[in-house]
């Protein structure tokens, strides 16, 4: 059995994300993996979706995030594809635990 939280950050990431149509052998929705949120400056674009200060800046004056920002970072991006299929199977976008006997099967449980 999997379990997982399904939070507002991935809502707000997942309402932010660019689908665009892939148009291999029968074609299918896709998320652009170069510029997931828009921009090729991924860490960029999750910050400002969930309004993630950085630690500091480089030498140009770019925000520098610290390797735990990046990570929770990429996390909640990673798990946007859990995320994603969970909304698309449940048919809803409540904030929760959810649990899946098998890769289809999600329910609410807290």
């Amino acid at each position: 059995m999997r379990t997982f939280e399904l939070k507002p950050e991935h809502l707000k990431l997942l309402q932010r994300t660019y689908i665009r149509w892939e148009d291999y052998e029968f074609g299918a929705p896709a998320v652009n993996c170069k510029r997931p949120y828009g921009n090729s400056y991924v860490y960029g674009d999750i910050a400002e979706i969930l309004d993630i200060k950085p630690d500091d800046v480089d030498a140009f004056g770019y925000p520098a995030f610290s390797k735990a920002q990046e990570s929770a970072m990429y996390q909640l991006h990673a798990e946007t594809k859990d995320a994603l299929q969970l909304i698309l199977i449940t048919q809803s976008f409540e904030p929760g635990v959810y649990v899946a006997e098998n890769r289809n099967s999600w329910r609410r449980v807290a």
